[in-house]
């Protein structure tokens, strides 16, 4: 009774392993069905530089360029910030700090993006105002503490002597740290900073509140911008006919963003540490 109860409990795992793996390519072959009369009825439309679909404008580039450079805006001030944080806490605070700082880091990590969204409206976009910048500063805060958890697992994962062959080098803590440690675990990093870009890909609802939602390619950070999840949460209610369809494409945009940005972490994290 028990090995049968043991092979009907891993068979129901099993299963539902195998329906969430299909769930993705599921969700991908029905945004392609909906967005199909776009997609190949019209696909000259979306290369274009205006995004007015009440008008029969489809252009993509404007709402891709604003995701993108948001989100690459949001890394170039996440990433040195958290790498930071996490060696600080590695190789700097005690015991009791570093238990201090990983909860601090996810309880920061949980919250959600709209109390990120209303402390920006009131402290960030009197400074910046509703622009580029702002939504690359609001994904960055969201990112850090993400990013900094993973870099900080990225760090403990290293073997426990690397330090102490460094200083018997003649070399100092800090050279250690930063020619010798760092450099091992460069491909975990890279993962962690993969799985930070795929967040801020997907972001909607904090962006919308700073980004001054205006289709169009920015030439300062002080310009507006719109992306590709804030245009699906402003007009997927009220969207109809081609306009409708356009936005299912968006949303397969953005799903084929965060696997590229997934894929990539995965071929990071697969790589062995950079150990000799």
């Amino acid at each position: 009774m028990i090995e049968r109860g043991t092979r009907a409990h891993w068979a129901a795992v099993a299963a539902a392993g195998l329906l969430g793996g299909l769930l993705v390519p599921g969700v991908v072959l029905f945004l392609l069905w909906e967005s199909a009369s776009i997609l190949f009825g019209r696909p000259s439309a979306l290369a274009g530089l205006q995004w007015y679909p009440l008008d029969g404008l489809l252009g993509l580039l404007p709402l891709v360029a604003g995701t993108l450079l948001s989100s690459l805006l949001a890394l170039l001030v996440a990433v040195p910030l958290g790498l930071g944080t996490a060696v600080a806490l590695r190789y700097h605070a005690g015991t009791a700090a570093q238990r201090t700082g990983d909860t601090v880091l996810g309880v920061l990590a949980g919250t959600p993006s709209v109390v990120y969204g209303l402390v920006a409206t009131s402290w960030l976009l009197p400074h910046t105002g509703a622009s580029l910048a702002s939504a690359a500063l609001v994904l960055a805060v969201m990112v850090v503490p993400t990013f900094t958890l993973l870099a900080l697992a990225a760090l403990r994962q290293l073997p426990g002597g690397l330090m102490e062959s460094g200083t018997t080098l003649g070399l100092s803590r800090s050279q250690v740290i930063r020619r010798l440690l760092l450099v091992v675990a460069r491909p975990r990093l890279a993962a962690a900073a993969s799985v930070a870009l795929a967040r801020c890909l997907g972001e909607a609802l904090a962006v919308e509140m700073v980004c001054g939602n205006v289709a169009g390619l920015p030439s300062r950070l002080t310009d507006p911008v719109r992306t590709l999840t804030t245009t699906l949460v402003q007009e997927f209610e009220y969207a109809q006919g081609e306009h409708r369809a356009a936005l299912h494409l968006v949303a397969l945009v953005v799903v084929l963003f965060a696997a590229a940005a997934t894929s990539l972490a995965l071929h990071f994290s697969h790589k062995r540490l950079l150990v000799s």
